[in-house]
């Protein structure tokens, strides 16, 4: 079947995935802190975690600006993309759309820090919509790559946004636990986002799965590769930790009621939309069908 095919080198190395799993997650992060401003309701339980939430999104957003520059090769090049703007760029987008969310932490940081209500939704609203875009702008960032299979499909955004909410609620329950601020409102919130972001993810692994079994000569070759040189991560690290065993424990009633049990979710969720982003974009780029 794969009488004409060859490895490529991948230009996109470690660095790409580790400011996509970072963007994402520090963007879901913000959200969460934003809540209660955005959404009222019951996400009011998440106020105290407001001030430590927007230090961690822009700490985080810190750590992926250097990935990104490093990525590129020249800081020159960061600065490409918004000097030479093109409407159809996913690239041009997120590069417009990192700043602006970088503004949005730092006036949402200013109004909790100053007391200024009248701030705190407008920028919670629009950092919001900026942190949506993030791991929005990534997918796009692969799915226009419409000669590579793997990658020119319409849910990898919808995927990234998703394994986006896991890091993000598993970051978030993480820093609630070490500083005792995971009670039980705090916990049923957390664990419902779980368990409708993993079973999303579940859903998503599933049709990647019969994409890679049964799709295109292209799409089978990368199947064969995941399965050859990804297997371990695909099916252990992405499947079995990261989206199964947390899947089980916030669906569980008695696991999900432990505030442990589900940051231990959210942590293994994490685990597992770092692996599956790593996947998709190394198995993307190296095999290459030619006719």
């Amino acid at each position: 079947m794969f009488e004409y095919t060859e490895y490529n080198i991948a230009p996109w190395g470690y660095e790409i995935v580790a400011y996509f799993f970072l963007i994402g997650t520090a963007s879901m992060v913000f959200v969460l802190a934003a809540a209660p401003n955005v959404f009222g309701g019951v996400t009011k339980v998440m106020e105290p975690f407001q001030k430590k939430g927007i230090l961690v999104a822009l700490v985080i957003l810190m750590i992926c600006v250097p990935l990104l520059i490093a990525d590129i090769g020249q800081p020159a090049r960061f600065l490409y993309p918004i000097i030479y703007f093109h409407w159809t760029s996913p690239l041009s987008w997120g590069t417009l759309f990192l700043p602006l969310f970088g503004l949005c932490i730092i006036g949402f940081l200013y109004g909790l820090a100053f007391n200024k209500p009248n701030l705190l939704k407008p920028l919670g609203i629009i950092g919001s919509l900026l942190a949506l875009s993030m791991p929005l702008y990534t997918g796009l960032d692969l799915m226009v790559n419409q000669a590579r299979e793997l990658w020119s499909s319409p849910t990898i955004p919808v995927l990234f946004v998703i394994l986006s909410m896991s890091s993000g609620t598993g970051l978030s329950a993480l820093i609630l636990l070490l500083g005792k601020g995971l009670t039980p409102p705090v916990t049923q919130l957390l664990r419902i986002i779980l368990f409708v972001s993993v079973g999303t993810t579940l859903a998503l692994f599933l049709a990647e799965w019969v994409v890679l079994s049964y799709g295109t000569e292209e799409q089978q070759h990368a199947g064969q590769f995941i399965m050859n040189e990804f297997g371990i991560k695909f099916w252990l690290l992405t499947l079995v930790v990261g989206i199964l065993i947390p899947l089980l424990l916030v669906a569980l009633p008695k696991l999900a009621k432990d505030p442990k049990m589900v940051t231990l979710a959210g942590v293994l969720s994490a685990v597992g939309a770092y692996s599956f982003r790593e996947v998709l974009i190394f198995a993307g780029q190296l095999p290459q069908l030619y006719f």
